[in-house]
């Protein structure tokens, strides 16, 4: 039972006073709680965006968060978004591992059908 008890002399009585701890245990939830929400919201603000793309097979694809200067060896054949939240353009390459020039940028929130076989979002 989540109770404190505590006994003491008031005017001369001996008193026994009953109480619950819940408002310490809400608080320890409270603060949990709370550290949890804020590192969600700092992994939040870290978000770079998304890449959506269709694949040669015509299925709807995600690249999540891509990291600026990296290159990522994936085909796209079709619709293709550059949903940055960093303002990062992306290139696209028509053969693996971002190799030759770009076929294709897109500025963030831009959309257009491009054929790649690999990506690379501007490095910082």
């Amino acid at each position: 039972m989540n109770s404190l008890v505590r006994t003491g002399d008031r005017d001369g009585v001996r008193v026994r006073v009953r109480g619950r701890v819940r408002g310490r245990a809400t608080a320890a939830v409270a603060l949990a709680l709370g550290a949890v929400l804020a590192s969600g919201v700092a992994a939040g603000a870290a978000d770079l965006g998304m890449i959506l793309y269709t694949t040669p097979h015509g299925k709807k694809a995600t690249l999540s968060q891509p990291l600026p200067g990296h290159c990522y060896t994936l085909a796209g054949s079709g619709s293709t978004a550059n949903l940055s939240l960093v303002g990062k353009t992306a290139h696209f390459y028509a053969k693996p591992r971002c190799a030759g020039a770009p076929v294709a940028d897109l500025g963030p929130g831009k959309r257009r059908d491009v054929r790649f076989q690999s990506l690379r979002l501007d490095a910082d």
